[in-house]
């Protein structure tokens, strides 16, 4: 089975600036069956996760403040869902996290650690 194929039919909840997703990334995610929520700001996703929302996996801008990517490490590892933080394309110069770009060598990174036999939330 393709690594990539996990994705399928997943909700991936985006927290990052209205920006942090490209077109280009939106794309290959839809291209491989994946329901994209976002990019939603950081005070909406907070409020967002309180409702119970139900979400897959989510990625997180890795420029969010400390203190929410805090609560947010606590609450998404309470309830066992699998999260990253990452960077897009324009932010090369900031250190960490994964690559939320279209590419497929970036997509692949990214499915393994959200849905591999390892969770990222561990």
């Amino acid at each position: 089975m393709n690594l990539l194929s996990q994705i399928a039919g997943k909700t991936i909840l985006i927290i990052g600036e209205a920006d942090f997703l490209s077109n280009h990334a939106r794309e290959a995610l839809a291209a491989l069956n994946a329901a994209v929520v976002g990019p939603i700001m950081v005070s909406n996703a907070m409020e967002r996760l309180k409702e119970e929302q139900i979400f897959d996996a989510v990625v997180i801008d890795i420029a969010v403040p400390d203190e929410a990517m805090l609560w947010m490490n606590a609450w998404l590892e309470t309830r066992e869902i699998p999260f990253i933080f990452a960077r897009d394309q324009r932010s090369q110069a900031l250190p960490g996290g994964f690559v939320l770009s279209g590419a497929a060598s970036d997509l692949t990174d990214i499915v393994a650690s959200l849905f591999g036999p390892v969770p990222s939330y561990h």
